[in-house]
């Protein structure tokens, strides 16, 4: 069987990308080559900062490069596009309407999973220009799952991974996630959220350190990928 092809709104970073791709073999219940989801990448580093726009720090737009790169993709005769960037979602719906193809909207799944699983209230770890735009919030209002937020010196250290080590190409420790889910555990929620993709590089493959459970939304838009191509699932896959 010969799957849909999906085109990658990738490089948002770089790390994220690649991690997408290998989840999305692992995740992928395949015995050949052939069973694997068909896709095409494309790896577009110069695209401006998405806080930093999100913030109010820069004039300069990311959406005139993801909405490019997702035309190119549309017309290299991809049928839908997966992008693996939680803050690139506060552009999503220009994202959307510069292709006729469907996008998945990993936010929206992921709170869709939240409800799903029977949390009540997740905590987020994000990029302030998630937070600040509150992309998790929003989506979980409609699916009647709070969101919280960390307090500042949270923040402060959930952008301390994102920017000084992963993008910077250094290691995380494991341990690190630790005192994150405590203090989203104190302030009442039942699981955490790693929404940037960075922290799916840095915690995906090790969230034992986690005192909550942890939903990578990376992993769910890798399930809602292979199951839009029409591959199939590995058993386990998302727990």
């Amino acid at each position: 069987m010969t799957t849909k092809l999906v085109g990658v709104l990738g490089g948002t970073g770089p790390a994220a990308t690649a991690y997408f791709l290998k989840r999305l073999v692992d995740f992928t219940d395949a015995q050949r080559d052939q069973d694997h989801v068909r896709a095409i990448v494309h790896n577009d580093t110069a695209t401006p900062d998405r806080t930093d726009y999100l913030l109010g720090k820069s004039d300069v737009s990311p959406l005139p490069y993801l909405a490019a790169d997702a035309r190119l993709l549309e017309q290299c005769g991809c049928e839908f596009l997966a992008m693996p960037c939680n803050t690139a979602h506060g552009l999503f719906d220009s994202v959307q309407a510069a292709v006729s193809i469907p996008v998945i909207h990993m936010v929206n799944e992921t709170m869709n999973y939240c409800r799903e699983r029977g949390f009540s209230q997740v905590g987020v770890l994000a990029t302030e220009g998630t937070v600040a735009t509150d992309l998790f919030g929003m989506a979980g209002r409609f699916c009647g799952v709070d969101v919280a937020y960390p307090p500042r010196e949270g923040q402060v250290e959930v952008d301390r991974i994102i920017y000084d080590a992963v993008k910077a190409g250094r290691p995380v420790a494991p341990s690190e996630l630790g005192p994150l889910s405590s203090m989203m555990a104190e302030a009442g929620c039942d699981a955490i959220i790693l929404g940037c993709t960075e922290l799916s590089a840095a915690f995906g493959e090790d969230r034992s350190a986690s005192v909550l459970p942890a939903v990578d939304p990376l992993d769910v838009l890798v399930v809602r990928t292979i199951q839009a191509a029409g591959a199939t699932v590995k058993p386990g896959a998302l727990l």
